[in-house]
Order: C-alpha cells, then structure tokens, then sequence
C-alpha cells in the first residue's frame, strides 16, 4: 500500500507530456555539410563519372537533346531513378501550325519460344505533354520545348495485381532448338501534332521520333571480396568467414573399386559480385590415392602399396592428351515460358583461370588432395546481372566442372555443380573522406 500511494503521489506531480499533433515538418536536409559542419567519416560507392555530354538524335523536322550522356554513347543510358533531362526542336513550317508537343516512355516485353510460341506485353508507358496550342488563346509555338522526366521505376503485368520492378534492358536470342528469345526494350517518342490548311479544310498530322533506351538499374554487394592477390591459406587462418565452402563428390563406376572423390569449391562468401570484379577462387579434390590417381591418369592406378611421389598428381607432370579438365566458370541460365511452352538455354559469362598449388596439408591417407587456385569474372559484353520479370527468368552460377581423361573408360564420371550466385552491376568498394567530384552514390 506505501508504494502504491508513493507512485500516486508522484505520478500527480509530473507535468503531463507535450501535445504531438500536427506534428512539424522534418527539417531539411542536403548531403553537404553547412558552414557550421564538418563531415567526418563517409562511407559510399565510388560510381563511374558523372556523363555530362549531350546526345542527339534526328527525325525530319524534328531533334531530340538529351542530356548527360557519354561523349561517344550512341544510344542514351539511364539508371534506377533517373532523371531524364533534354529538349525539343522542332522546325518551323510556313503552311503547317503545331498543335501539341508531347514525349513518351516505354517498356516492352517481347518472348518466344520453340516455333510460333510469342508475346509482347507493354510493361510500362508514359506520356507527358510538353506544349498544347490553347484553343480559346491562341500562343505562338516556342519549337524549344525543354523537359526533366522522371524515369519510372515499376511496370504492371496483366496477370500480377502488383506493381513490378521494371527490368533492365536485355536481349538474347538463342537459335536452335529449342530455339529461345527475349527482349526488355525501352524507348523514347517524341510526337508533334500540327495542323495544315488545305484549300478550306484544315488537317492534322503526327510526326514522330523514337529513339531506343538502355536501363540499367544499379546495385551493388552489402559487403566486399578479399582482394585476389591474398593467399587463400592465409585468409583462410586469419579470417575463415570470408570464404564459402561448396562441397560436392565426382561419383565413381559400379563395381569400379574406386571411391569417389571429394570436390570443395571455395568462393567469396558474399556470393554477390559485380559483373566487373575479378572473383578469386580455390578448389580441392580430396580422396585416397588410387582415387587421385585415377583422375590424373589413363590407365589403371597402381597398388596402394607401390611407392608415390605426390608431386607427380600435379596436372603440370603431363602431357595435353593426359590431363584431366579442371573448370571454374560463370554460367547463365535463361528461362521463358510463353503460353503453356516453357524452355531454358545456357551460355558461359566468363572461363576462369586456374594454377596448381602444392597442397599444404598432406597428412593421412585420406589427407591427400590435389588443389588449385584462380580467378574468373564476366567477358566485357556482360552489362546486367540475373534478375526476374514474371515469365523471364535470367539466374547466374559460378560452376566446377571436373572430366577425367578418357571419360569413356576411365573408373570416374564427369562431374559439374552449378553453384547460384548473384551478379550486380556495380563492385563494392569503400570511400574516407569527402567525395571526389563527378562520382556518383
């Protein structure tokens, strides 16, 4: 009962708290410190420079400048949440009247599959007028319409109730059979409106001016890759979280009396890379020597008793014709489905590269292994990582392929894992300080 009244009492005596509503507007806020600031610290992306140059393109009467594009860019490029500034000329004609000026965004969706099987969906479309004559008041045309539209960053599909992520421009077209295309493609159009006297009618007509888009949505990993000039054994003892370990067996014949073989793959643990970075890698093949030595020769492996020296497992002791083929590469596949019919196709990204290492735990009889380390990343032309857009699904993996020589005949089978990762478009990297000028976040 004390207590109870002690908490009355002072309950009665606190002022009760300040009203909260209509609550005042946030303060604003720029990315730059005042005169009365210092920035600290800034962690950021370094991004490519800032474009600055103009880009034209010409249809008739009619010019498109668009603004802050690559000096040698032949076709404009855009990111997640740009801005697309620029203007409109259009040429004067005596006998002609301009009536509406106007520009217009798409995004198409175009798949086929097999033979016949095809679609296009319109993702997204919007228009904006620039100028409209004024029926009541007539106004002479300015024929310099300036404009900062804002690139949109969802579509609709007509079987999705919600808005999706507008995918990034691409296009892959794989003959054969099955045979599998898709194409994600963004334009501009421009249209003028005017009318023209003809005796005593007067007519309208449109001219137009597409020009086609590249949209590149940026992303990068939450978090960086070890430097690939570091030991991996070293890293490894000093900081064993940055690696991921893929572990898979090269499966033996029946009845061979080989053991398969154990295959570690160790990558970067993120498992997010930018479609530039240079991702180190390293793989183990571990097992008893007759299984070593059976996915290092042709014929069959001696007696667990002969005399070994294990230098001699390393692929470079051998001719061509001898080795085995060892592969790390990035892989994507594409899948599409167009009513009903659904079909995938693969393609290589990039081959990476490897060089026999001596391994540095050789203990036991099942403690030897056959080790390599390397690096792969993407080829040049690769712009856009995986992504999803309904029936179009693009994935990307880091494989380990593994053939014995004489693949026929030899007591191993071929042996590929594909491993998922992701691919984005930019690297992380780390800034101290302030920002250089022209780098984008």
């Amino acid at each position: 009962m004390v207590t109870m009244q002690r908490r009355s009492s002072c309950s009665s005596s606190i002022a009760p708290p300040p009203s909260y509503y209509p609550s005042s507007d946030a303060p604003a806020y720029s990315l730059e410190p005042s005169q009365s600031e210092e920035r600290l610290e800034l962690s950021a992306r370094r991004g490519r420079t800032l474009p600055t140059g103009p880009l034209l393109k010409r249809s008739g009467r009619i010019t498109l400048l668009l603004q802050n594009q690559d000096e040698d860019a032949s076709i404009p490029t855009y990111g997640r949440a740009a801005t697309v500034s620029g203007e409109v000329q259009v040429k004067s004609k005596q006998d002609a009247k301009i009536i509406s000026v106007a520009i217009k965004l798409d995004c198409k969706l175009s798949l086929s599959v097999a033979e016949g099987f095809n679609t296009s969906t319109s993702l997204m479309s919007e228009s904006f007028t620039l100028w409209e004559n004024d029926r009541i008041h007539s106004r002479s045309c300015p024929y310099t319409f300036a404009f900062d539209l804002p690139m949109p960053t969802e579509g609709r599909m007509d079987d999705m109730p919600r808005p999706v992520s507008l995918p990034p421009s691409y296009n892959v077209d794989f003959a054969g059979v099955p045979g599998l295309y898709a194409d994600s493609a963004y334009t501009i159009t421009v249209t003028v409106t005017e009318s023209k006297s003809t005796g005593l009618f007067k007519r309208k007509k449109r001219h137009s001016l597409v020009t086609p888009v590249n949209y590149y949505p940026r992303s990068r990993p939450h978090r960086p890759i070890l430097p690939p000039d570091l030991s991996f054994h070293s890293t490894l003892k000093a900081a064993p979280e940055e690696w991921y370990q893929v572990i898979t067996k090269m499966d033996s014949r029946k009845n061979s009396g080989i053991e398969p073989l154990d295959c570690h793959l160790f990558i970067p643990s993120v498992q997010i890379y930018g479609v530039c970075d240079t991702i180190p890698f390293y793989v183990q093949l571990r097992g008893p020597l007759s299984t070593l030595r059976a996915f290092q020769h042709t014929t069959p492996p001696p007696p667990p008793s002969s005399p070994l020296d294990f230098s001699s497992l390393l692929p470079a002791k051998y001719s061509s014709m001898q080795r085995p083929t060892i592969r790390v590469f990035l892989y994507r596949q594409v899948t599409v489905a167009v009513r009903g019919q659904k079909a995938w196709r693969t393609s290589v990204l990039g081959e990476g590269k490897l060089r026999p290492v001596v391994p540095y735990d050789e203990g036991g009889k099942e403690g030897y292994s056959l080790d390599w380390e390397g690096e792969v990343r993407c080829n040049d032309d690769v712009t856009v990582g995986g992504f999803r857009m309904g029936p179009l699904v693009v994935k990307d993996f880091i494989v380990l392929s593994l053939v014995p020589p004489s693949p026929q005949t030899s007591p191993l089978v071929e042996h590929q894992h594909a491993h998922p990762i992701r691919l984005v478009t930019d690297s992380f990297m780390e800034m101290m300080g302030p920002v250089p000028d022209g780098l984008l976040d």
